[in-house]
């Protein structure tokens, strides 16, 4: 079978502590885009899905200090019996929640700050606010573009969420995301659902994972203004940080979700 693997360098083989196979190649700085798009394309037939920025050896160590009841094939089986749509609906009410705390209050100031938390979170208002859409933004490459990966993995995976399970390690448990009673903590299955909803609704596909970061390659990314602003609430209720890098949702709708490429960070 003819694949770019075979001219990649430093091949590598491995596997995971569920017994997933692993393999990875290098290439020269500067041509990870290329040599994604291209593995990509050959998915459909190898069955292998690149991840950028890992090699087999480090991904496949990883593996090891996790539980082996949380990786590989029965775990992502056990994944997909939960409706990833209503996983993202439960983080967006549960960021809500911790963002508005008590609603109980007097306070004017409080009030009226509350009223404009809820208008971030009500796709309808957002949409409102950042209609017209005339331009399409050129996506965010935080990771990527300041570090350039030489290294691609290749894992045995219908879709990129199927990666993060059966490769467990590639992101953190994210200590620092907070929520509401409803949902308090992100747990590592948390990414799983949201790239499975993502995939469903955007296109959006596993790039570039990192211990605290994220990379997405969008192939249908929302253009209209209601749209983008559903979008653009999901984002930031999954990472919140992006206010550090992006701003309001109202700039991540206008500066992100319209883009084919996605950049996400937990600091």
């Amino acid at each position: 079978m003819k694949t770019l693997l075979r001219s990649l360098d430093g091949i590598e083989f491995a596997e995971t502590a569920a017994g997933v196979p692993l393999v990875s190649g290098t290439f020269p700085e500067g041509e990870h885009d290329r040599v994604w798009r291209a593995l990509r394309a050959e998915h459909p037939r190898t069955g292998l899905w690149p991840v950028l920025g890992w090699t087999a050896s480090t991904a496949a160590e990883g593996t090891y200090s996790w539980c082996r009841r949380h990786q590989g094939p029965a775990w992502l089986d056990a994944l997909c019996e939960v409706d990833p749509a209503e996983r993202m609906a439960l983080l967006i009410r549960s960021k809500r929640e911790w963002r508005l705390g008590d609603e109980d209050s007097t306070d004017s100031q409080m009030v009226a700050w509350q009223e404009e938390t809820r208008a971030e979170f009500d796709p309808v208002r957002v949409a409102e606010a950042i209609a017209p859409l005339t331009d399409t933004p050129p996506g965010i490459r935080r990771q990527t573009g300041s570090y350039p990966p030489t290294e691609v993995l290749l894992v045995p995976a219908a879709a990129g969420h199927e990666v993060l399970a059966l490769v467990p390690g590639l992101m953190a448990i994210m200590n620092n995301w907070n929520g509401g009673p409803s949902h308090p903590d992100l747990h590592y299955a948390d990414h799983v659902y949201v790239l499975r909803h993502w995939e469903k609704a955007w296109g959006a596909e596993l790039y570039h994972p990192g211990f605290d970061n994220l990379e997405l390659a969008v192939t249908r990314p929302p253009r209209d203004p209601l749209t983008v602003a559903t979008c653009a609430v999901e984002q930031l209720s999954y990472c919140d940080d992006l206010e550090q890098i992006l701003g309001d949702v109202y700039d991540v709708a206008r500066q992100q979700a319209p883009a084919d490429h996605w950049s996400f960070w937990w600091d």
